[in-house]
């Protein structure tokens, strides 16, 4: 499910390219802290799908600029293996599911997932 299906992918990316654009401000010099603003501001967009694709995005930044967070790699070991197995699939469109598919791999080219025990939904 996704909250506002009017957002795309590429808005999630470019959102979180904008919150990290504050990194090193006062009150924000830490990855940890960025995550904390968004999670604080988007609050009611954290669910389904939208959560899936705003933990990858900030999952594809955080690993290409070596910030990654170890909460973030684990959130990313949940819904790495979802998005495999076509979870979100419905969700996304064909041009979305290319874009999601791509970060995918290169996050999973740079670091090693945590083995869950289980992917179902809670």
């Amino acid at each position: 499910m996704r909250i506002e299906p009017e957002l795309t992918y590429q808005d999630y990316k470019d959102g979180v390219i904008g919150a990290f654009n504050i990194l090193g401000d006062k009150n924000y010099e830490r990855a940890e802290d960025i995550t904390n603003y968004m999670a604080d501001e988007d609050d009611e967009l954290l669910v389904g799908t939208s959560l899936a694709i705003w933990i990858i995005s900030i999952g594809e930044y955080e690993v290409r600029h070596n910030l990654l967070e170890d909460r973030v790699l684990q959130q990313l070991s949940y819904h790495i293996p979802r998005f495999e197995m076509g979870k979100y699939t419905e969700d996304l469109t064909a041009e979305e599911y290319e874009q999601v598919k791509k970060d995918v791999e290169y996050i999973k080219s740079k670091v090693k997932l945590y083995k869950l025990k289980s992917y179902e939904d809670d």
